[in-house]
């Protein structure tokens, strides 16, 4: 109603009003026909003008209920019937608000008067006159020899008031409600979490003791036993009595949390699943995401020959079994797919982290840095573990090289959260690659190695058969006999789009993997594949997540983390951290953290 829309604006008008003269009487009239008693005896009225005259005596007063005219001085006469507009009393909504327009509530009167007119048609229409009037009402009481005020008061019609009182358009602004989340306990939560864990910014969570595992027995072949699914933990008294158990086929360790490590690992679930649930501005912008060029570090060498076999006819065997019409059918159904995705194409686009290197120590140290440390690495680790993974343990094992220390670790020697399918063996290679200088990898030797560190050092034709790709190729397989034959069929198929121009064989592969991901892992868990994004995503994700959780400006974490190697870096990859976190509210957070799939062989 009136009164509420009048309270929007409570300040006094600076223009001068009539109806800052009315007495006490008028104000309490004008509330009852807004009916909300919102005004008060203008004398009282603590928001009116405190310079205007005070209000005249009661015995002064003249009655509150005359018309307007017989306050005017000299006012003009005339002979005409009597309209509506003659009175104190408004006929309309629009009435009051040209009543109240010099008060302290004029704007918003006014205002609300216009849009509460039930037919703005009738806005200003005459009102019949003679004995229509009820004669009780004390509205008349003063007799029938009135004469009508001047404009503005007098009546006009809708479209006459439209034009008289134009009221500034609002332009629509189409933003985003600020302060609104998807899951507001979750980002509540979240933000309770922030900063909470300093202490984990310069060096990684403690180890606690590992628990011995008891291994499943094969039941297809008495004497082995299965990798997966142990059938519990063996309890020991010390650490060599364990030690003796581990080191036969039967046991195995796996890593335990300490309980403070595992709450950290449950808010840093927590921490990472907000940010993957209402987005985060990322430190790189993926948008902007470039490639590195080739001329940096090339020539490369092309590992359909280099990692092809020696003899005719063992090429023609492998070319063969490796390009089958269904082979390269599901190379091309994982393109298509990729397609669809969004955002799947120049996964190795890395110009963006190498321009931070060169920021930090130069265009010469910056990109050998580069090369070695980061493209280098990520191929050191890469065997068997997801992007983030690969990157967290890539980022641990140079964190353990700048301080000096061996890298080759069991997976239950390393602290969180560094782990994942084959950790093992990958920090073997890690250790062997800086043993060699970290010069690279030798492509008929380590191939795949080869391919994948080139591919994110600017090399389009680096077509990378990982076990995604291979898998598409002999389903069922994750290694190539021979690697040649396999990537040959990756180029070969990539040359049939065209694609081969411009983001050459790399660009077929990486939307080519992203698709063959997203269907096999909608076939399996039955629900759409979101798909993660480019590299840069994951370093994007793991400065936000050390940010939020340390409180360490991510400015720093860059520099001494990311470039310098001199403090950790955290993470979870987005398709795992759901999992992760459903998997711990189910068990005690003392319990295992089984974040190490273990498995006996070592994946290169």
């Amino acid at each position: 109603m009136i009164g509420n829309l009048a309270r929007l604006d409570e300040y006094p008008s600076d223009l001068p009003s009539l109806a800052q003269d009315l007495p006490p009487e008028a104000g309490w009239q004008l509330g009852a026909l807004a009916a909300q008693n919102e005004y008060r005896p203008l004398g009282n009225d603590p928001w009116s003008n405190t310079m205007a005259p005070r209000a005249k005596p009661a015995e002064e007063r003249p009655n509150p209920l005359v018309p307007f005219s017989a306050w005017r001085a000299d006012p003009p006469k005339r002979t005409s019937g009597v309209i509506a507009s003659d009175y104190a009393l408004p006929q309309t909504p629009t009435d009051l608000g040209l009543m109240a327009v010099g008060g302290p509530f004029g704007k918003a009167a006014l205002v609300a008067g216009r849009m509460l007119d039930a037919d703005p048609a009738q806005a200003g229409k005459k009102i019949k006159t003679g004995t229509g009037f009820d004669p009780g009402n004390s509205i008349f009481r003063q007799g029938a020899s009135i004469t009508r005020a001047p404009p503005p008061w007098q009546a006009m019609t809708a479209e006459e008031f439209a034009k008289s009182t134009p009221l500034p358009p609002v332009p629509h602004q189409d933003i985003t409600r600020i302060n609104t989340y998807a899951d507001p306990k979750l980002r509540a939560k979240a933000e309770k979490l922030w900063d909470t864990y300093p202490q984990y910014a310069e060096q990684y969570p403690e180890i606690g003791p590992p628990a011995l595992m008891e291994k499943r027995p094969d039941p297809k072949k008495p004497g082995s036993y299965l990798t997966t699914k142990p059938l519990g933990e063996v309890p020991y008294s010390s650490f060599e009595e364990a030690a003796a158990l581990d080191a036969t086929p039967r046991y195995f360790f796996e890593k335990r949390l300490l309980p403070p490590v595992a709450q950290f690992q449950k808010d840093r679930n927590t921490v990472q699943r907000e940010m993957d649930l209402h987005g985060y501005t990322p430190y790189f912008d993926p948008a902007q995401r470039a490639d590195i060029p080739a001329s940096d570090y090339g020539p490369f060498l092309d590992t359909r020959v280099a990692a092809d076999p020696k003899t005719q006819a063992t090429r023609d065997k492998f070319n063969k079994e490796y390009g089958t019409d269904e082979a390269r059918a599901r190379l091309q159904a994982g393109f298509e797919k990729g397609q669809t995705l969004g955002n799947a194409e120049d996964w190795y686009f890395m110009k963006q982290l190498q321009d931070e290197y060169v920021k930090v120590l130069g265009p010469v140290a910056g990109k050998e840095a580069f090369k070695k440390e980061f493209s280098g690495m990520m191929a050191a680790t890469t065997g068997g573990a997801s992007p983030y993974d690969n990157f967290l343990m890539s980022h641990w094992a140079n964190y353990l090289n700048k301080q000096g220390e061996n890298v080759a670790k069991r997976a239950y020697e390393m602290p969180f959260p560094i782990g994942g399918r084959f950790a093992s063996g990958n920090m073997k290679q890690a250790q062997k690659f800086i043993d060699e200088g970290m010069v690279g990898f030798n492509p008929e030797k380590n191939p795949k190695r080869y391919d994948f560190d080139n591919a994110l050092a600017g090399d389009v034709n680096a077509g990378v058969m990982d076990e995604q790709m291979f898998g598409a190729i002999k389903p069922g397989e994750t290694i190539p006999k021979w690697y040649g034959p396999a990537t040959r069929t990756l180029h070969e198929e990539a040359a049939k789009i065209g694609h081969n121009s411009g983001r050459g064989v790399r660009g077929f592969q990486d939307v080519g993997w992203a698709g063959l991901k997203a269907l096999s892992e909608e076939e399996r868990l039955g629900v759409p594949f979101k798909y993660e994004g480019p590299m840069i995503n994951q370093i994007n994700r793991s400065i936000e997540t050390t940010h939020r959780l340390t409180g360490m400006p991510k400015d720093e974490i860059v520099r001494r983390g990311l470039i310098l190697k001199e403090i950790p870096m955290y993470g979870v990859g987005a398709s795992v951290a759901a999992a992760l976190a459903a998997r711990l509210s189910r068990k005690g957070m003392g319990d295992l953290a089984r974040q190490d799939d273990y498995q006996p062989e070592e994946r290169m």
